[in-house]
């Protein structure tokens, strides 16, 4: 088993290739996290790395609650693949949930 943090990511179907290219870099990095295993652990750097950002900027969507808290392991914080997406997925639905509100408000008024 590899060490913490050095979890490369998988080599993806040449459909899913095809698709990282022609994708802006965030979703790229959001596909090739989505292709771990749920169970996967990320530390502060691999997480970083998935996602195409800066170390500085995880901490700084953790405090933002753009990103679910790490958990402690070996003296460290790590992120759970499956966990991660799942924050994600959850933050989607309720800014979409929030949008279809504004929306609906918006049409009453107009």
């Amino acid at each position: 088993m590899n060490e913490v943090g050095t979890l490369p990511l998988p080599v993806p179907a040449a459909a899913a290739a095809v698709e990282r290219e022609a994708a802006p870099p965030l979703l790229g990095a959001l596909v090739a996290l989505a292709e771990l295993p749920p169970n996967a652990i990320l530390d502060q750097t691999a997480l970083a790395r998935a996602l195409a950002v800066g170390e500085r900027t995880i901490r700084n969507m953790v405090h933002r609650f753009e990103l679910p808290p790490g958990v402690p392991l070996a003296g460290r914080k790590v992120w759970f693949a499956g966990r991660v997406l799942a924050h994600l997925e959850a933050a989607a639905a309720a800014a979409a949930n929030e949008a279809n509100g504004i929306a609906s408000r918006l049409r009453r008024i107009g």
